[in-house]
């Protein structure tokens, strides 16, 4: 057999942008050169962040590592940004109100794959139609909820749910599904959040203002919500092999 090659032998990763509190704006991360590198890749790691709430990343170029003449990548720069598998959701019951509805949605590439209505009911918890008591505390309806997702046959595939004293978190447990989540009334008898997510966009060096002296890119990251926890990984692939360095874990300061 020949040499095995990992991944750090193909792949050259940076901290496009370290773990970064953003509040309704936006932050660029630091400069990478593309001159020896035929494309890049920029995921978007978020935390908890409200369900009304946005969040977006794209790459800039510059001409150097401070960012001189930073501009906007043509309408060609890169692949639509994708919510890629990971993403987990919350919902918090507060006296959600009988025939109120939560829908959960599931993707896969970017395409929706499913759409699953639970309409709470005043009594009765009946899970081939997707309905879930809310007789109890909002403790004994997050489990009634739980219940109705989990169901092999009329749940949601490729989600996990998990109650926790009335505050419902949706795992997606297969790689390609991601879900979204909305409800009705859409008000404080229940409050839905992102608890985690990754967006994923990539570039190609045709794409950039090379001409120009444009060779050096960064990921920037806008949100328009509250407070969100937010961290990219740039990774940069080329005809050669990365000269990358590293050291032993764990990392003291």
């Amino acid at each position: 057999m020949g040499t095995k090659r990992r991944i750090v032998d193909e792949i050259k990763t940076d901290p496009g942008l370290v773990p970064t509190s953003i509040a309704s704006t936006n932050v660029t991360g630091r400069y990478f050169n593309m001159q020896l590198w035929r494309k890049a890749k920029a995921t978007l790691h978020f935390a908890a962040m409200v369900a009304a709430g946005t969040i977006k990343v794209e790459f800039l170029q510059a001409k150097d590592r401070a960012g001189t003449s930073a501009k906007a990548i043509g309408s060609l720069s890169a692949i639509t940004t994708l919510l890629i598998g990971g993403s987990v959701m919350s919902i918090a019951f507060a006296t959600f109100l009988a025939t109120g509805t939560v829908t959960v949605t599931t993707y896969k590439n970017g395409v929706l794959t499913g759409t699953y209505v639970f309409t709470a009911h005043a009594t009765t918890t009946t899970i081939a139609s997707r309905q879930f008591s809310i007789s109890g505390s909002d403790t004994a309806d997050g489990d009634e909820f739980v219940k109705c997702v989990n169901d092999p046959t009329y749940g949601v595939p490729g989600v996990f749910a998990v109650n926790a004293a009335g505050t419902v978190s949706l795992f997606c447990i297969d790689d390609q599904t991601v879900i979204g989540m909305a409800s009705a009334p859409d008000d404080g008898t229940c409050v839905k959040a992102y608890v985690q997510g990754s967006l994923i966009i990539e570039v190609d060096k045709a794409a950039l203002d090379v001409q120009n002296g444009f060779t050096w890119i960064a990921a920037k990251v806008t949100t328009a919500s509250a407070t969100v926890i937010a961290a990219v990984s740039l990774e940069r692939f080329g005809r050669f092999s990365p000269t990358q360095q590293v050291m032993p874990s764990p990392v003291t300061g």
